[in-house]
């Protein structure tokens, strides 16, 4: 088994052999659930490695979910979700994963008799200790996944379980690593043959798209405009002063471009409303088709996450960059992240057991300087963090963010215009 997993292990991970093969029917559609406080966006990898070797797109599906609404019948609604799947492909059964508090949901969902016979298999990753396979009497066949570097969640072995330990990953690594991506997609195959990964051709174009949802909450921004502009890598400058392409999502905040240009850095603005504030998102440059590109708009008063969220500026005098890391966490002593130059990857920003992948950065005493200390009410929560870091919007000068060496530049915007969100993905 391990053997089998190296070998496809390279094949996924060798950039010169990521593709699309052919679009496979036979396949179960994946419901995918992510963990507290994030989003669909948690399974890019997992849905650009299942799309490799041969899943159809549309058969792979992410339940969206408040977390912090504890109160809210999550397993009924996916329990609709799961129907709606199956009705649309006429599949009997899907296949289901689930996250850290995603887990918990899916053994929750499974517990139940008449839901679990909708699961061929469940793949629990990162998740909370259980006494059994998932399903009432532990009959849904249970893939667990867990590391010795998850700092949020300390894994061990179900029993009855198929259970792989990932050494070294922290909590989000564990849902978005390759091996995770092909262990999972072994599982699903129950010994069924390995399709053959074809090779990859570049195109100068490819189809994104993916949800507009308030932060947090994961309540959708129904008809929210959401425009691209391509950038110059060098100045972080938008090539144009008109977007090149604007959209507008649907009611459930689902919105796609079907035309947009590989390996040129992006900028996407989502508005989510005449009276909202505008929120600016970066991104590397797209080299594939890419169906999980989240926007979170900031929300309304009147909400847990607002109140999170009062302290950030809106101010001329500087702008607030929120540097977000989907793929892993920032971690001290193991990773580096810059912004021009100052370190963030310290010790108390980013320790081990924060396992941060979001960090606010403003100059929250408002005295124009950077005294690098914690701000706001980030600190309360995991995977957050607020530094105190000043940063001159009318300094011409571009914003150089690097993390792990992966650099991108972006011009810098008044807080009074909108959020400035940096990814790595």
């Amino acid at each position: 088994m391990r053997y089998v997993v190296s070998c496809f292990f390279f094949l996924l991970s060798a950039p010169a052999l990521r593709a699309q093969a052919d679009c496979n029917p036979a396949y179960r559609p994946v419901v995918f659930v992510h963990g507290f406080l994030a989003s669909g966006d948690t399974w890019a990898g997992f849905a650009h490695g299942f799309q490799a070797v041969g899943y159809c797109p549309d058969r792979l599906v992410a339940f969206d979910w408040n977390t912090l609404n504890q109160q809210a019948n999550h397993a009924a609604a996916l329990d609709a979700v799961i129907d709606a799947v199956r009705t649309r492909t006429g599949a009997a059964q899907v296949d289901l994963i689930g996250h850290s508090a995603g887990g918990g949901l899916g053994y929750t969902y499974l517990s139940d008799s008449a839901r679990a016979t909708k699961v061929a298999r469940y793949v629990h990753i990162g998740s909370m200790n259980q006494k059994q396979p998932a399903g009432p009497t532990g009959t849904v066949p249970t893939l667990n996944l867990w590391s010795d570097g998850d700092r949020v969640v300390p894994g061990k072995e179900i029993p009855g379980a198929t259970n792989i330990m990932l050494p070294g990953l922290d909590h989000y690594q564990i849902a978005t690593s390759a091996e995770s991506i092909i262990t999972t997609f072994l599982f699903f195959l129950n010994d069924a043959p390995i399709p053959q990964v074809p090779e990859w051709t570049p195109s100068e174009q490819v189809r994104i798209g993916g949800r507009a949802l308030f932060f947090g909450e994961n309540k959708p921004a129904a008809h929210a405009a959401v425009e691209l502009y391509y950038l110059d890598p060098g100045t972080g400058r938008r090539s144009s002063g008109t977007a090149v392409a604007t959209v507008t999502a649907d009611e459930q905040g689902y919105w796609a471009m079907p035309e947009v240009r590989t390996n040129v850095p992006v900028e996407l603005v989502v508005l989510a409303g005449a009276d909202a504030r505008p929120v600016h998102y970066f991104r590397e440059g797209f080299v594939q088709p890419h169906n999980l590109v989240y926007l979170r708009a900031l929300p309304g008063p009147g909400t847990l996450v607002s109140m999170l969220l009062a302290g950030l500026p809106k101010s001329p005098r500087q702008a607030v960059i929120n540097v977000f890391s989907s793929g892993q966490a920032v971690v001290f002593g193991r990773d580096s992240l810059f912004v021009n130059g100052i370190p963030l990857a310290t010790e108390q920003h980013a320790a081990p057991e924060k396992t941060a992948i979001s960090f606010f950065l403003y100059d929250g005493n408002d005295n124009q300087q950077s005294d690098l200390t914690s701000v706001g009410l980030f600190g309360k929560f995991p995977f957050l963090s607020g530094v105190d870091l000043f940063v001159n919007p009318d300094d011409a000068a571009p914003l150089e963010i690097v993390f792990n060496g992966r650099r991108q530049v972006v011009r810098k915007i008044r807080s009074s215009d909108g959020i400035q969100v940096v990814v790595f993905e």
